[in-house]
């Protein structure tokens, strides 16, 4: 997946609800969390695992999101080269740097205590609470899910909230960390089914302006 906010906020929303089946229908924009699906009374929150030093590209994508390929500067394509995602000729995301090694683990745990503090001081609580977290490995065995969910597990206990679900996609799988039955169960997703959803999440993206209150429910 790519890192733009808003394009990972509606990929993690319609891979539920094609994919996990707890969901019901549907998912409404809401801002900390990012989603609340009232049927469900569940508020679902979308990250992904970076540090800090991840700051500058973001900066890069808030600032060009939605222009077009030439008037993006020379020093973003000498930057980030074919890493730049456009659609319709238009800036979109950046993609990982599939070039580097990558501490998942490290990165995912320290979005993951980000997101529990925010849980904890000021996101709107629902009966239910759930994180989406994109970790972008190279392949899915890089990617320890079990000890993730026991850290996270771990770091539950120590305070008053705590997530009922964290989603962790690992681009060819989707592990379902399930704190209420503790157990962490997968959802695979073949290529075919990568594909779709990222073409349909773009579509959707590029469709509407995605204020407050604008729901998803594409499934009919």
């Amino acid at each position: 997946m790519a890192y733009e906010k808003r394009l990972n906020e509606i990929y993690a929303a319609i891979s539920l609800e094609y994919l996990w089946p707890e969901y019901r229908p549907f998912f409404v924009k809401s801002e900390s969390p990012d989603w609340i699906n009232e049927t469900m009374d569940f508020g679902l929150e979308v990250s992904q695992a970076l540090l800090p030093d991840d700051g500058q590209m973001e900066s890069v994508i808030e600032r060009y999101l939605g222009c077009r390929r030439e008037e993006l500067p020379q020093s973003v394509f000498e930057r980030y080269g074919e890493r730049l995602h456009f659609y319709n000729n238009r800036f979109w995301a950046i993609l990982p740097d599939e070039t580097k090694e990558q501490d998942y683990l490290y990165k995912a745990k320290y979005r993951f205590d980000r997101k529990l503090e925010k849980l904890n001081k000021n996101y709107r609580r629902c009966r239910k609470n759930g994180l989406y977290l994109f970790l972008h490995p190279k392949e899915k065995t890089s990617v320890d899910a079990e000890a993730l969910f026991d850290y996270m597990k771990q770091r539950q206990a120590s305070v008053e909230n705590g997530f009922d679900w964290v989603f962790l996609n690992c681009t060819s799988v989707i592990y379902v960390c399930d704190f209420e039955n503790d157990r962490v169960d997968e959802i695979l997703l073949p290529q075919n089914a990568e594909l779709f959803l990222a073409s349909e999440a773009e579509r959707l993206r590029q469709d509407y302006r995605w204020q407050e209150n604008d729901a998803i429910h594409i499934i009919n």
